[in-house]
């Protein structure tokens, strides 16, 4: 009888001890994959809004013409909609958004500060950061350009303002499945702040911009989220000033703390002319890509040659590689019927061979690339590793 009881006490130790594993594995593996379906999948295409009538006539027939394309990623500069305090004009957004409900598309919406930050928040009197345009494939490559300094409380006080706004006009549309973590930015929706020689200087100057530049993402994470409950949050990674990857993966971990199931992150240098493996924004995406919601964005045009993007086939290479959920072409290819369906022929042979078995395809019909066959040069920098560029 005794050694029953001590028997039946080992096997419930035993038995406690399996369970608490077995939690813990399910904890463990919870936290290591997103905890929902993909929220994109597929490709989708940028686009700009425009006022302009025949603009939204051409955008509307291209999108009905494409079957191969999965949504639109709708760019909104803020100076376009309020020029001035509290009148926004969401007139020429609301015609494209109109036009894609009329087709069943999804969207997202990208709405831009920084350098397109209304006049009338610095009239206000938000703090300026002036600088030019180092973007030497911009067409106002060298121009003076200013954006507010990101935490300065006129500038959010604006902007939390008019996203808000957004939310309430937009949040509610089930088509509407994304939006942009805006907030500290220049002239793209990536994380990019000028970052010159002398701009750092001036950035010095403001103190502690590292600490500063994190709380502003961490607001700005709840107030998109907040308005926006439903979509997805996608953060446009890139290098931040002077400071370490640690800095992005600060922003991540916060994002995945507190919004596993939609926060995302995307990589807007995908490449063609060699696996991006070794650019730290690729590498951020193949850190987190089992835990975080995750896509590209192309570097450039696939048309006309696309020596600066390079070829399909090695970006579906990359995209395989780190298991990309979506892939947004550039507006040009993304309109284009016959390059949207080349794109989506050789992702899904790529996707259905697998990275290592597409890779010695690409191998043996001489369409690979190592990355010291790579030997384009970027504009604007001493090497053609985008990773190390100063310019967005």
């Amino acid at each position: 009888m005794r050694w029953n009881l001590r028997y039946s006490g080992l096997h419930i130790l035993w038995w406690m001890s399996y369970c608490l594993f077995l939690i813990a594995a399910t904890a463990s593996i919870s936290c290591a994959v997103p905890a929902g379906p993909s929220i994109r999948t597929g490709l989708w295409v940028t686009q700009k809004v425009s006022s302009d009538r025949a603009d939204l006539d051409v955008f509307t027939q291209s999108i009905r013409a494409n079957h191969k394309l999965a949504g639109v990623c709708l760019h909104i500069p803020w100076n376009q909609v309020e020029k001035e305090p509290g009148k926004l004009d969401f007139t020429a957004l609301d015609n494209f958004v109109a036009a894609l409900r009329g087709i069943g598309m999804k969207y997202q919406l990208c709405f831009k500060p920084g350098a397109s930050t209304p006049a009338f928040v610095y009239a206000e009197g938000a703090q300026a950061f002036e600088s030019r345009v180092m973007n030497p494939h911009r067409p106002n490559f060298g121009e003076a350009m200013v954006i507010p300094v990101p935490w300065d409380p006129i500038y959010q006080r604006n902007f939390s303002r008019v996203i808000a706004q957004l939310g309430e006009r937009y949040g509610n549309d089930p088509l509407c499945v994304s939006v942009v973590l805006t907030c500290a930015n220049s002239l793209s929706a990536e994380m990019h702040l000028p970052k010159t020689r002398e701009d750092l200087a001036k950035w010095k100057a403001l103190g502690n911009y590292e600490e500063k530049l994190l709380d502003v993402y961490k607001k700005y994470t709840d107030v998109w989220a907040k308005a926006f409950p439903r979509q997805e949050i996608s953060l446009h990674l890139s290098k931040v000033l002077d400071l370490p990857p640690q800095f992005c993966e600060r922003v991540i971990e916060y994002g995945l703390g507190k919004y596993p199931d939609r926060f995302s992150i995307q990589n807007c240098q995908l490449t063609g002319r060699r696996e991006d493996t070794g650019m730290m924004t690729y590498d951020l995406v193949q850190k987190y890509r089992d835990r975080a919601h995750h896509g590209f964005q192309s570097l450039a045009s696939l048309a006309n040659g696309g020596e600066r993007m390079g070829s399909i086939e090695l970006a579906v290479l990359n995209v395989v590689h780190a298991e990309g959920e979506y892939w947004e072409l550039w507006h040009g290819d993304g309109l284009n019927v016959d390059t949207s369906a080349a794109v989506a022929r050789a992702w899904e042979e790529g996707r259905r061979l697998g990275y290592d078995a597409y890779k010695k395809k690409l191998m043996s019909e001489g369409e690979y690339r190592a990355r010291d066959e790579d030997h384009y040069r970027a504009k604007g920098t001493d090497r053609g590793n985008p990773a190390q560029t100063l310019i967005e």
